[in-house]
């Protein structure tokens, strides 16, 4: 028996487990970039039919190299409202198939070429002028220090395969429960299932741990993954508390369903995956475990889509029975509203003014955040946008369920038609945020993931209109909370100088069409489509003006505005 060196074996299982993480968040991360946010568009337009969803799901996660991604987009979609329940139940029993690939590369004994592959995804990844090739090249290299760091947990753990009293201790760490706790409680932490995967999938390879136990410690590494999606949910509505429940279900279900059949689990995995009998002992287990230990856990992960598949609906019907909304008062965020004013129409509708106005500062602010982080911002000030436009969304339904409430009660003509203006301000309001939540966002987000540059003088011409037409918004939002009837006429007057500025600047664009350049005709569609939507919230504020100078009962000019009021700008 070999003396045991305790430093060596501890250096070089630390640095093989520090190079093994590191490779892997390198290659999730070149994945996740590489694939942009079409990945995330496409899994939001996914199909009410189950296997469609899940097969997305599978996709989706493969590509992304991690489930738990893929988990939390699916549980902000249904939050949303983009997708279904039913819809989200498909597409996570799909992501813990998707995820088995990852698994499936590192069981492969390529661990010879690791040199090769960093070395070569190094040089790929200095490639700045391209990239896609500068994405793939991170890749590779990331799975090259994957491979690198199992070879170093390997090769520093093997000699205690010759100290009986270590070999006792393994055999005696619990059973498969244990072995399943582990592997859960490691998951949480590292954040990755398929780096539990590896690992577990080295341990076995030295005979460290048996196939049993390393099975058991794969299905806890599902188990695990649940953390990311419970904490996704923490705060959020109903609908995203019920997809994390079923993200639990199915992975701490399934695992202890399989738990007992894991005699079962391990027969099924040697009967699918190659086997080496040439070889004997230590040899031997190197050539089949891993294999094994990634069969398992696609077998384990494919058995729970076909068992969850197929009963989608009944699945989601349980969820929304177990999980019900939780009653909320509407009128919780608002500052002004208070319900003992309805009995005193002429006060409601001042409390009213003062919380559009509240609202229309909240939506002046988030119309210029969100136009500047389309033009020049980074990804994080863009996520920053959805916040803002749920803290809008909540403000409009409790002025909207305040005037329903205020019109129900005694009031004059004059009265009531206030009540439709004030509703219909409301509406534009919110329509404005949805303009910057859907349109502005999502163009930013096109300029990160195809790598357009705006320059400092086109930047500085599309900000001169959003500094206009924000403005604009501004005082149209004082003009509207004061009633200042005055005040609204002089803004519609304003109107073609907003509609100059739009032209000048798309004129501008296209005469800059003809300079040479990378991308030019692709940035050129997209500074276009972003001055077209900074000047939809004009076009919403002028309606907003408009519609605070008509009488809704009979459709005609409330008072004598003018010209101004008639002219279509």
């Amino acid at each position: 028996m070999t003396e045991l060196s305790w430093f060596d074996l501890t250096t070089g299982l630390l640095g093989g487990v520090v190079v093994f993480l590191l490779g892997f968040e390198r290659m999730t991360r070149a994945m996740q970039s590489a694939a942009g946010s079409r990945l995330a568009d496409g899994l939001a337009r996914v199909s009410e039919r189950p296997w469609l969803g899940a097969l997305s799901g599978a996709g989706v996660t493969a590509v992304i190299q991690s489930s738990s991604v893929t988990t939390v987009l699916t549980v902000g979609f249904v939050s949303a409202g983009v997708m279904t329940l039913t819809q989200a139940v498909g597409v996570i029993a799909g992501a813990n198939l998707g995820t088995t690939v990852t698994a499936q590369i590192i069981a492969l004994d390529v661990t010879r070429f690791a040199g090769i592959m960093i070395a070569t995804g190094f040089g790929l990844s200095l490639m700045r002028r391209n990239p896609s090739v500068r994405q793939a090249g991170g890749g590779l290299l990331g799975l090259g220090l994957v491979f690198l760091g199992m070879d170093l947990m390997g090769g520093s753990v093997a000699p205690l395969r010759d100290q009986p009293q270590v070999m006792e201790l393994f055999r005696g760490a619990g059973g498969p429960l244990a072995a399943l706790a582990v592997g859960a409680v490691f998951t949480a932490l590292v954040q990755s299932s398929s780096a539990t995967i590896g690992i577990v999938i080295v341990l076995a390879s030295q005979g460290l741990v048996d196939l049993p136990s390393a099975i058991a410690i794969a299905l806890g590494a599902k188990v695990g993954t649940c953390v990311t999606a419970g904490i996704a949910s923490i705060g959020a509505g109903a609908p995203a508390r019920r997809t994390a429940a079923f993200h639990v279900l199915l992975n701490l279900g399934g695992a202890l369903l399989w738990l007992p059949l894991i005699g079962v689990l391990t027969a099924i995995a040697i009967w699918m995956s190659p086997s080496a009998p040439e070889l004997t002992g230590t040899a031997r287990m190197a050539a089949e475990t891993p294999r094994q230990v990634a069969n398992a856990y696609t077998v384990f992960a494919a058995v729970n889509l076909l068992l969850v598949v197929g009963i989608t609906r009944p699945i989601a019907r349980g969820l929304e029975r177990l999980i019900s909304d939780r009653p909320t008062d509407p009128l919780a965020v608002a500052q002004h509203l208070n319900l003992a004013m309805l009995e005193t129409p002429a006060a409601a509708l001042e409390l009213t003014r003062a919380e559009i106005h509240r609202l229309g500062r909240k939506v002046v602010a988030m119309a210029r955040t969100g136009g500047k982080a389309a033009l020049s911002g980074t990804a994080a000030e863009l996520d920053a946008i959805a916040p803002m436009d749920a803290e809008v969304d909540a403000l409009r339904a409790a002025i909207v369920t305040y005037l329903a409430d205020l019109a129900q009660r005694e009031v004059s003509a004059k009265q009531s038609a206030e009540v439709a203006r004030l509703l219909a301000a409301t509406d534009e309001l919110e329509a404005v945020g949805d303009v910057v939540e859907h349109g502005l966002v999502r163009l930013g987000r096109h300029r990160i993931d195809e790598h357009i540059e705006i320059s400092p003088s086109t930047g500085a011409v599309i900000d001169g209109l959003l500094g206009q037409v924000t403005t604009n918004l501004e005082e149209a939002v004082e003009a509207v909370a004061e009633a200042n009837r005055e005040g609204v006429v002089a803004l519609l007057d304003r109107a073609p100088d907003v509609k100059r500025l739009r032209e000048e600047a798309t004129t501008r664009q296209a005469l800059r069409l003809t300079g040479q350049g990378p991308h030019r005709a692709q940035a050129y569609a997209r500074q276009v489509e972003l001055i077209s939507e900074i000047y939809r919230i004009h076009t919403l504020t002028k309606r907003l003006l408009r519609r605070q100078l008509t009488d809704p009962i009979d459709g005609e000019v409330a008072f004598d505005a003018g010209p101004a009021a008639a002219a279509n700008s």
